[in-house]
This record gives C-alpha cells, structure tokens and sequence, in this order.
C-alpha cells in the first residue's frame, strides 16, 4: 500500500475528533483488535487509530491482564464475553497483538473459540509471530510479518470492497485448502511523525477480566502516561528480540528511528488533556534518545511545554553528568539502566561489551544528580560460576545508596541469538524456551521462594539486601564471609523477605502519597505467592 495513505491519514492527531463515525458506518469491514493479557497494549491502540483515521470500526478488546508471576487462564465466562462482542459488533476481521510467547496456548484457545461464534479471518501479529511464522500461520489465517500499520489498512480494504488480499505485503495468508502464501517484507516507516496518535478516547473500547466486560479505556485514568518515541534500539543484545527482527529488516531501511521532539511534545499535549489523574511520564523505548541535539531541543521544549516528572531507560556508554544534567532540568527523575551481570556473562552470553568502570560511573553520576536509579540485572542464566556470582555481588557493593534492583530471572524467547547459542552448547532445550515453556507466568521476576540450587538463593538474597539502606554494609559483608549460609541459606532468605516486605511498604506509602497507587497496579503485584524483590 502506498505510504502517503499512511500519511494523510496521520494528519490530524487531534485525540478524540480523529475517529471518523460517520463514514465507518458506510465501511462494510468492522475490526475487532484483541490485546491479551496486557492493557497498556501500544500497538492495538496505534492499529485502531490508523483504522478510524481511514473510516473503518475498530473495536479494541483488552482481554485479561497480566500479574507478576503467575497466569490465570481464559475461564468460559470469559470466552463467552469475548464471543458476545464479536457478535454484538458484527465483527467480520479479528486481530491479535500476540506480544508474549507465553501466551501461545491462550491465543490459541481464544482463536478456536472465534471461530466456533463467527465466521471472520483471524489475523495474528506481534513479536512471537514475527520470530515464529511458520509456526503461528498453522493457527491463525493470516500473520503481519513485520510493521502493521499499512499491511492492517489495506486488508481492511481488501475486505471491504470484497478484494481478495491473498497479495498483501507483509502478511502471510492460509487459504482455506492450507496452502500458504507467503509475501514479501515492507520497507520499515522511516518518518514515525506520519503515524496517528494512539487512541484513548474512542467509545469501542472493551476490558474483559472475570464476568465482566467494561466500557472504556482501561488506562485512562491512570497516573502514568506510557508513551514510546522511537522504534528498534541502537543496541545488540542476544536475548532481545530486536537482534532477530535487525537481520530480518536488512535492506529495508534504517531500523532504529526516532520521533521529532515537536511529535512527542504534541502528543504529551493530548495526554495532559485526557488524562485528568496525571502525573508522570514513562518513556518506554528501549533505550531513550540521547543524541545530542535532540537532547537539548527535547529538554527545552519538555520543561516549558509539558513540565511533568517523567522517567526512561539508558545504557551505561551512554551517561554523562552534562547530558544528565540537562535531563533532570527538564523533569527527570527515574532512570533504568540494564547492568544485566558481570562483565564476562554479559559479553560472552548476551553480546554486549560494557566496561564495569562504566558501570560504576554511571551510577555515581544518578548518585550525584540525585536521581531514582533503578539498575536491571538477570539471574539463573546456565553459565555463571561463583565466581561470576561473587564478582556481581562486588560490583553492586561499590554502587553508592541509595539504587534499586530489579532482578529478572533469564527467559529465553524463541528464534534469538540467545535460544540459538543455548541451544548449540547443549545448555538448554526447546522446551526451555517460551512458547513451549511458560517461565515467564512462574518467575519472570526474581521470587526468592522459587526453587534453585542453594548457592544461587543465597546469591539472589544477598542482592535484595544490597539495596536496602536499613540493612548495613558491613552486616552483609559478615554474611558474604559465612560459608554456612551458602550452603544453607534460609536465614538469609528470611531476612530478605522481611526486608521486602518492609521496602514495599514504604514503596506503597510514597505511591499512596503522590496519587500513583491504582487498583490495576495493586492487583498486578500483590501476589502472596510470589514476593518480588524490591
């Protein structure tokens, strides 16, 4: 489909007016675009403005939400609901943003429901559809290869002028014989400020979870507006899944790409406008901009146009105390930055080669800015030995307090140069990778009460207690120097959930105070059974 029907349609990002009512009316294709398990679902709300912006019914479905380690499965109420309105809206096109391999098997079963209650093309995208096709087209009827915006637009008007869209670049389609066709990739959007603004506003929103199903945006009231400036990431990591959609893009264009500031400031605009709870920002790039020219416009035009605190995540080569300190002018306040684990594993198992000294400096630098410095670190990977372990543990003793932690257990996604160089050196096995395997449901944060060998608990404990200013450093260095605890570590493990639990009040009393504990953030986290570390 030709770019410009992208663009015109982009023009006016004027939040609420954009949906075009009337004509979609007269549109005889009626999309229903279902997010699963995940109701800040970016892509179902860019798809459906793209679509209203065209004159087309898009009903957005956020079926289900996600909750930390753990999985409640599609129930029959649910599924019932979810029939109910397809059928209501006269549905003759279902979409699926299928994020998380995880949640493979409900898709599935949700797709096998659909087709039991109406009879429409079912279409799957997302990052497993993207890095498992061959896999995904067995299911669904059609697949989106790559970028969807264009490929969505024009099988919706394939459908509607009653068009055969078995040709359409980008997707995969299964005829009804199963023969599979097979088309060729786009060329990535390389001007991002041609997209719509994703839409909050519009009345064909519906949450499923439990015997209900709400009216509405399921995010409009929430404290914390999530907005993403840029696509693909400046970086290779082997456990990522751009390291595969990189390749797969070859000769199609430049794959990081950045919005303008003017875009991003705009859309902030309408945030401000329609979220009447707000309070922060959340850039969700991979990695934030951080060029410098853009930097500086951004700091500028952020701190007089939008002035609200706002949060993001950086790589450690790129901090510095000027580029920082233009940053926490213009509001920043919480910094994430992936640390991921000791120099050799980080270079050897996930591609990336980051300097400990970098590391450090980049912490004291978030020290000395007084900046709420959150570090990412990845346990429970198959190739660190003690000393690994012992030489991450000193590494985050030399960060000056205060710092969180976020522990992440290692998941391993399908078709990624991880899975790949696991599965080579014999480490792992297909059903250890997501898909096949569900981690992500049982530890996809570090839970201390999840089964592991007793050296690997004592080291995840020892790590929660690092970040607790209460608990002294030369405490932890006594507990460093007892080998009996290595080996048997429920002491340890004890007083690190007694210091969870006391951090996460303190971190509930601070949400409380500043309007930013909703109902949604407390059902997601509050999992008696699988304490995170905080």
């Amino acid at each position: 489909m030709p770019e410009n029907k992208l663009t015109n349609s982009a023009q006016n990002n004027s939040g609420p007016e954009q949906p075009a009512t009337a004509a979609a009316n007269k549109k005889n294709c009626r999309v229903a675009l279902i997010s699963l398990y995940d109701l800040e679902n970016n892509a179902v709300r860019l798809m459906s403005a793209v679509l209203r912006n065209a004159g087309y019914y898009a009903a957005e479905i956020y079926f289900k939400d996600w909750k930390n380690n753990s999985f409640s499965p599609p129930t029959p109420e649910e599924l019932d609901n979810l029939a109910k309105i397809l059928k209501d809206q006269k549905i003759n096109l279902v979409a699926f943003s299928l994020r998380a391999s995880a949640y493979l098997k409900a898709a599935t079963q949700l797709t096998d429901h659909i087709r039991k209650t109406i009879e429409a093309p079912i279409m799957w995208g997302g990052t497993h559809v993207i890095l498992c096709p061959d896999e995904s087209i067995q299911t669904a009827d059609i697949i989106c290869i790559g970028e969807g915006e264009a490929a969505l637009l024009e099988l919706a008007e394939r459908i509607d002028g009653n068009k055969p869209y078995g040709d359409v670049s980008n997707l995969w389609v299964r005829d009804k014989n199963g023969n599979i066709t097979k088309n060729p990739l786009q060329n990535l959007i390389m001007d991002l400020d041609t997209l719509p603004f994703r839409d909050y506003t519009s009345p064909e929103k519906y949450q499923i979870m439990g015997s209900h199903i709400v009216q509405g945006d399921p995010m409009i009231s929430d404290p914390i507006f999530q907005i993403i400036t840029s696509r693909g990431c400046p970086y290779h990591c082997s456990y990522c899944y751009n390291s595969t959609l990189r390749k797969l893009y070859e000769g199609k264009g430049k794959y990081y790409r950045v919005r303008s500031v003017d875009s991003i400031i705009s859309e902030l605009k309408q945030a401000k406008q329609n979220f009447k709870n707000l309070k922060r920002i959340k850039f969700d790039d991979e990695v934030f901009n951080f060029e410098e020219k853009w930097v500086e416009e951004f700091s500028k035009k952020y701190k007089a146009e939008i002035g609200l605190p706002f949060e993001c995540f950086t790589e450690p080569k790129l901090v510095t105390k000027e580029r920082f300190s233009k940053m926490k002018e213009a509001g920043l306040q919480i910094i994430y930055m992936g640390i991921q684990n000791s120099f050799r594993i980080t270079e050897e198992l996930y591609d990336r080669t980051v300097p400990e000294d970098t590391v450090k400096n980049a912490a004291k630098i978030f020290n000395e800015l007084k900046l709420d410095a959150r570090f990412q670190v990845i346990l429970d990977d198959p190739l660190s030995n003690t000393e690994d372990k012992d030489r991450l543990f000193k590494l985050l003793m030399e960060f000056p307090q205060p710092f969180e932690l976020y522990l992440f257990s290692l998941t391993v996604f399908p078709n990624t140069e991880l899975s790949r160089k696991l599965l080579a050196q014999g480490l792992i096995t297909e059903d250890q990778i997501e898909g096949k395997d569900t981690k992500t449901f049982r530890q996809l944060r570090v839970d201390l009460s999840f089964p592991r060998p007793s050296e690997d608990t004592y080291w995840a404990a020892m790590l929660v207690l690092i970040t607790k200013r209460f608990i002294p450093r030369s405490l932890l260095w006594k507990f460093y120097n007892d080998k009996n605890l290595r080996k048997n570590p429920s002491m340890l493990v004890t007083l690190a959930q007694l210091s969870n639990l006391a951090k996460m009040a303190f971190v509930a009393a601070g949400m409380v105070f500043r309007g930013e504990l909703t109902w949604t953030a407390f059902r997601r986290w509050m999992n008696p059974g699988s304490l995170i570390t905080q």
